[in-house]
């Protein structure tokens, strides 16, 4: 006699694949895993920004020399050397990403590159405008403080803060506000939000005096924002690195000639 064969219609058609399933769970994982040190990769590199001011100090007070009894030009000197080693130490972090971005930005096709870095820089700049002339009649015409350390400076040491302006906050700071932190957060806007809040507040909380100094989180932060979204555009740190500095220069050499 012929047996019908039974099909158990109570399993499922397929069974769940095991090994796929762990290599699911071991991915994610990996990306929390990823995350989390990119996170404190990121928050190590602000930590260590804010105080590196103080490395020259504690370097020549182990070689048994007190900072204050220096000469100007000693400490110039002792500054820059300090801000070379911190860039040093970015460049061993970053190297592999600044050497392939630096081939993809300058190539044949790099002013289309700087004309979309200097779009985007406009936009920026007139929202920075704008909102420190609301800010200055509001305040009386009180500058922002750190902008007002910033010129004390330039007259003290215009040629440390002319490689300060141009090369080292350029470089340090579009790598650890730009670049760092858009390895944790993939969406764009709200990585804008983030890196735009973070690179503006530190300039205004580190010199902040009064309450007032607060409105100038709109200006600093409006810039942070758009350079923030032009990273997330290109996806190559040269497009903020050098409209940056090209901030920096024309702000520099527009209050030389008014000192003049």
């Amino acid at each position: 006699m012929k047996r019908n064969k039974i099909k158990p219609k109570y399993l499922p058609r397929t069974l769940p694949n095991i090994e796929e399933t762990k290599r699911n769970n071991d991915n994610l994982f990996d990306k929390i895993e990823k995350t989390i040190f990119n996170l404190l990769s990121c928050m190590g590199l602000i930590l260590l920004f804010l105080v590196w001011g103080f490395f020259p100090i504690i370097i020549l007070e182990i070689g048994g020399i007190h900072y204050q009894e220096i000469s100007s030009t000693q400490k110039v000197i002792a500054s820059i050397f300090s801000d070379i080693v911190f860039l040093g130490i970015l460049f061993i972090i970053y190297h592999k990403n600044l050497i392939l971005d630096f081939k993809n930005y300058f190539n044949r096709n790099w002013k289309e590159h700087l004309k979309e870095s200097f779009r985007y820089w406009i936009i920026g700049l007139s929202i920075m405008i704008i909102s420190n002339l609301v800010i200055e009649i509001v305040t009386g015409g009180k500058l922002a403080t750190n902008e007002q350390t910033v010129r004390e400076m330039i007259q003290l040491a215009p040629w440390y803060m002319t490689f300060e302006l141009m090369i080292f906050a350029p470089f340090s700071e579009e790598l650890i506000f730009r670049k760092s932190i858009r390895k944790i957060i993939q969406n764009r806007y709200i990585y804008a939000i983030i890196s735009g809040l973070i690179f503006g507040g530190l300039h205004v909380v580190s010199s902040l005096e009064t309450t007032m100094d607060l409105l100038y989180f709109i200006p600093y932060c409006s810039l942070g924002f758009i350079f923030a979204l032009l990273y997330s555009k290109t996806n190559n740190i040269f497009s903020t690195i050098t409209i940056h500095s090209l901030h920096n220069t024309l702000a520099l050499i527009l209050y030389l000639t008014t000192l003049s």
